[in-house]
């Protein structure tokens, strides 16, 4: 198992207006540009790691802890995104880059594992419509547990783990980014956070 190194985005990620409608249609206009905090929990002890798993492909662990910061427990619905995404350029280090661009999405693959409940219908330059992937979920009560098959109860501390397969293929590529997604019970977010993943160079 290799451990890989963690680099936290020091630019401002893109997050879906809560009440943006979830017909599966998009405006890229309607995505305000930040990363979302709460003081309820904190998030610690995050790491990820590498497995070449089995002979389909190389795998992305994801696990981290929720600590509450409450008297009581709290529901959440929790949602991870891994991604290969392309390079963001910027003309000089005071600008932000154009994160979550559709088109540079190259691969997806969330927990829980249905890729469609992040599809939504864009318009190309010639007004077509097409399908791209945003990393935001249509159906927020989804995110749950998938051993009870409820939202995440969180008392005191909360283990989470997910697992990302990238399936060997032509023109294969790995993921470089996660994105982070808790909701309440009120499927409000709560918490969202871009991570960028570096392997470490082989020796």
């Amino acid at each position: 198992m290799k451990r890989l190194i963690i680099l936290f985005l020091l630019f401002p990620v893109m997050i879906f207006s809560q009440n943006q409608a979830t017909d599966g249609k998009t405006d890229s206009a309607n995505f305000p540009v930040q990363s979302v905090r709460n003081d309820s929990f904190d998030l610690i002890n995050l790491s990820f790691n590498e497995f070449v798993s089995d002979i389909r492909g190389k795998t992305l662990e994801v696990e981290f802890q929720l600590e509450s910061k409450l008297d009581f427990s709290q529901d959440y619905y929790i949602f991870i995104v891994a991604t290969y995404e392309k390079s963001y350029h910027t003309k000089s280090s005071f600008e932000s880059p154009s994160l979550d661009d559709p088109d540079e999405i190259k691969l997806i693959v969330p927990f829980p594992e249905d890729i469609t409940n992040f599809e939504y219908t864009d318009k190309d330059e010639k007004g077509a419509e097409k399908k791209v992937y945003i990393k935001y979920p249509k159906n927020i009560k989804s995110g749950v547990d998938p051993l009870t098959g409820k939202p995440y109860k969180l008392d005191d501390r909360l283990t989470f783990r997910s697992r990302h397969l990238s399936i060997y293929r032509k023109n294969f590529v790995y993921f470089n980014e996660v994105c982070i997604l808790i909701f309440d019970s009120d499927e409000k977010l709560v918490y969202r956070q871009v991570y960028q993943v570096k392997q470490k160079p082989k020796r």
